[in-house]
């Protein structure tokens, strides 16, 4: 069985040590309730059992909150809560119990994140990179990005167009063409797309 070697806090997360190797990352506050010595066996899995069930309270009450302010995914809920110090068998029972209550429900937040971005110049692949980043499937993903079809990525591609083409045309028209181009490619849209917004504005 390990043995604890360290045990030290920094910012209010204490981090728990066998052997120079961080083991347990958890709150001050309920460490105080699963106080450890150094020099202890430790059973770890025993342990973070032990702490998770003196923190789901509170890490429930602080999923709550953090959803008080706005809609997030479940990556984002599970992420906050590791980082503020919960351990991973908390983190994935508050995360089931808000997805039981419907309060986190990913693909109903990618639906409307679509909805909101869907009136915005946005590119289909740059919205697709931000989905993932929030941890959405795939599957939830693409009925999101049902919104996102031909015909508004050639709208979106011309509005954003527009607006960077006055950094450009000042340029020799190949350069300022290619500056466009890799413009609206950075912001994540198809070429398809790019061809034929370049194509409009440099009709206009």
């Amino acid at each position: 069985m390990p043995i604890v070697t360290d045990i030290r806090e920094n910012r209010g997360i204490v981090e728990i040590a066998c052997e120079g190797v961080t083991v347990v990352r958890v709150r001050r506050a309920h460490y105080q309730k699963c106080p450890l010595e150094i020099g202890a066996d430790i059973d770890v899995e025993g342990y973070v059992d032990k702490v998770a069930a003196a923190q789901f309270a509170d890490g429930y009450e602080a999923a709550l909150t953090s959803l008080d302010f706005c809609a997030r995914s479940e990556r984002e809920i599970a992420n906050a809560l590791r980082r503020k110090g919960y351990v991973e068998p908390c983190v994935l029972a508050v995360t089931q119990r808000l997805r039981e209550n419907g309060l986190i429900d990913d693909a109903r937040y990618a639906q409307r994140m679509a909805e909101v971005q869907s009136g915005k110049a946005v590119g289909l692949y740059a919205f697709k990179r931000r989905l993932k980043a929030k941890g959405i499937s795939d599957d939830d993903a693409e009925e999101a990005l049902s919104a996102f079809d031909d015909d508004h990525q050639r709208a979106a591609a011309l509005e954003a167009g527009q607006r960077l083409w006055r950094k450009y045309e000042a340029l020799p028209p190949r350069e300022a063409k290619a500056k466009l181009s890799q413009a609206l490619a950075r912001r994540g849209f198809s070429w398809d797309a790019i061809e034929s917004a370049i194509g409009e504005i440099l009709e206009e």
